[in-house]
Order: C-alpha cells, then sequence, then structure tokens
C-alpha cells in the first residue's frame, strides 16, 4: 500500500513538517509505502483552472501534475496546524484544485494545536466529506504548546514530544492497513 503524508503548511519552520517525517518512518517501519507531500515544496498556484475541478478538465501544468501526484496513492495521512479555529489557505488549496481525485480515497488526519486542534480538525472534516474522501476512525489530535510552535525545536525535542503519541500512531498505521 502506498500511502501520502500530506503537509498541511508551508511554514518555513513548520511543526507538521516535522511530524509528518516521524509519521513517515513509523508507517514505513509498518510495512508501508508512506511517502511525504509537502506542500511548500508543491508549491500549487492559487486555484485558476477555468473549468471546475469536478469537470476534471485541467489544463494548467500544476494541476496536472497535482493530480497525478494524488493519484500514486491508495491513501492519504494530512498532517495539519490549526490555525484561528480552522486549517491553512495553502492546504484548502490543494484540496479544492482537484475533486474527482479525492472521491473514495482513504484519508486520516493528524491536528496539531495548543488544543490537540480540535476546531481545525472539525472544520477541515466538513470538507473531506464534501470531497467523499473515506474518512478512517483513527485520527490524531496533538497538542502543542504556542512556546514549543513559535520555535523551531531540534530533532530529539520533537522525538521526545512525540514519543507518548507512538501508540496512537501505530493504531493508525493498523487502520490504514485496513482501509
Amino acid at each position: 500500500m502506498k500511502v501520502a503524508i500530506l503537509v498541511g503548511s508551508n511554514r518555513q519552520f513548520s511543526v507538521s513538517r516535522k511530524v509528518a517525517y516521524w509519521l513517515n518512518h513509523i508507517l514505513n517501519s509498518a510495512d508501508m509505502a508512506a511517502e511525504v507531500l509537502d506542500l511548500a515544496e508543491i508549491n500549487l498556484p492559487w486555484l485558476d483552472e477555468p473549468e471546475l475541478p469536478a469537470v476534471g478538465m485541467y489544463q494548467l501544468e500544476a494541476t496536472k501534475t497535482w493530480s497525478n501526484i494524488v493519484k500514486e496513492f491508495d491513501a492519504m495521512v494530512i498532517v495539519f496546524p490549526q490555525y484561528n479555529w480552522g486549517y491553512p489557505a495553502v492546504l484548502k488549496n490543494a484540496l479544492d484544485t482537484l475533486y474527482q481525485e479525492w472521491q473514495g480515497l482513504p484519508v486520516a488526519t493528524v491536528a496539531i494545536g495548543s488544543h490537540g486542534g480540535f476546531q481545525g480538525e472539525l472544520a477541515l472534516s466538513m470538507v473531506l466529506q464534501g470531497l467523499k474522501m473515506r474518512r478512517l476512525p483513527v485520527n490524531l489530535r496533538l497538542s502543542i504548546k504556542p512556546d514549543e510552535i513559535e520555535r523551531e525545536a531540534d530533532e530529539a525535542e520533537t522525538a521526545q514530544f512525540l514519543a507518548d503519541s507512538v501508540d496512537q500512531a501505530k493504531l493508525l498505521a493498523q487502520a490504514l492497513k485496513k482501509k
């Protein structure tokens, strides 16, 4: 099974990116072919297709490339920070750029916030439902204090913080296998 781990933030010092690579290691250790997709590297333009994404008549090369990337995967885990009780615009743009590619795709989420990202998770869940993605039963919420978000923690500090979430990540891996 090939699993995409989508970094739903494009900040230079993104905690989401660190969490995505941590999760990548765990999923690959669970005999999956996991790969991190970083929206900062993919760098999609803001949705500007002449046709609605639901039509699937993509004309922009960036959209065609994004479509082909998404089609390579059997499932997706979206790792994102909560912003003002929502989620980043770059993630919304990446989701809205496509439509048919999302339909039926198994998806889990990892929300990150000072109180676990519950509101961001709630906002994103409505969009995932509208795109007809198939939500998996295991979704992680990681609580990170604001001072931990603002400073750039080294890998050892990040690993220590995430150590408490390893069991949850293993449950997520099991859910992906059962998808």
